[in-house]
């Protein structure tokens, strides 16, 4: 009995050792494991820049961005300055009419009014001479006969040379002298009246002003006269509107449209 379990002990050691050897033969051939590797050290971080340098590339890409947007609008600048070129030119004509205007302005007014004054004192007296020296003529134009002017040597140069003008045919029709009322007309030149209207050709003198004008062609619907006018020192520029009701009444209308009837005064016969 001894034997056999001595035998069966012998038996279970063999495959153990067996297996013992295997076990530290395994460990003999397998390789080692490598020794882990050493840390690298550690880089040193990065120097900063300084602000001006990092402040001068922003500049950079921000004029970079600004060059680059205009050269991409350059097509559309180059038309805008065409059309701002084109508008000067078309408007050239008024600029120049506008600086005459201000050359004009620059002198003095006083200057501006004698000069009108000459026009118009020049205008009646050559229209004057011209009756004078006319040779027959139309016959008186018949009309109130208490619309009488006082006699000629008493009255001013136009006044004489518009009822000239009127009795000769010289001229439109409203050329003359206009009175209110027939009473009126003793009174030009004489006394202070606030409406009468002495006309010329070239020139119309009223209360307190007196024009300079072209001479324009009457129709049936009246003339219409753009008048360079001396008033209380002033030069202004106005429009009037000449119609005649009948041939020894003349109405004169403004640019505000209202109007004023007249009745024609006649040179003493």
């Amino acid at each position: 009995m001894n034997k056999i379990r001595s035998l069966l002990i012998a038996g279970a050691l063999v495959p153990a050792v067996a297996l013992g050897a295997c076990e530290d033969e395994k460990t003999a051939q397998a390789p080692s494991a490598p020794p882990p590797a050493p840390e690298a050290p550690a880089q040193p971080a990065p120097p900063e820049k300084p602000a001006a340098e990092t402040a001068k590339e922003g500049l950079d890409k921000l004029r970079e961005a600004a060059e680059k947007a205009a050269k991409d609008l350059q097509p559309t600048l180059d038309k805008a300055r065409d059309a701002a070129n084109q508008a000067l030119k078309d408007a050239q004509p008024a600029i120049d009419e506008a600086r005459k205007a201000a050359e004009q302005l620059g002198a003095s007014v006083g200057e501006i009014v004698k000069n009108a004054q000459d026009d118009f004192k020049q205008a009646t007296e050559n229209l004057e001479k011209r009756l004078n020296e006319l040779q027959g003529g139309r016959p008186v134009v018949s009309g109130d006969p208490a619309a009488v002017l006082s006699p000629p040597e008493k009255l001013r140069t136009d006044t004489r040379a518009a009822a000239k003008a009127a009795a000769a045919g010289v001229g439109p029709a409203y050329v003359g002298v206009w009175a209110v009322q027939a009473s009126d007309c003793a009174k030009v030149d004489q006394e202070a009246l606030e409406i009468f209207a002495v006309i010329t050709p070239t020139t119309i003198r009223r209360y307190e002003s007196m024009c300079n004008m072209p001479e324009t062609p009457l129709t049936k619907d009246g003339a219409t006269v753009d008048a360079e006018c001396v008033a209380e020192g002033d030069v202004g520029m106005q429009t009037l509107l000449f119609s005649l009701p009948s041939p020894d009444s003349l109405t004169i209308s403004g640019s505000e449209g209202a109007g004023v009837n007249l009745v024609r005064c006649h040179l003493p016969g």
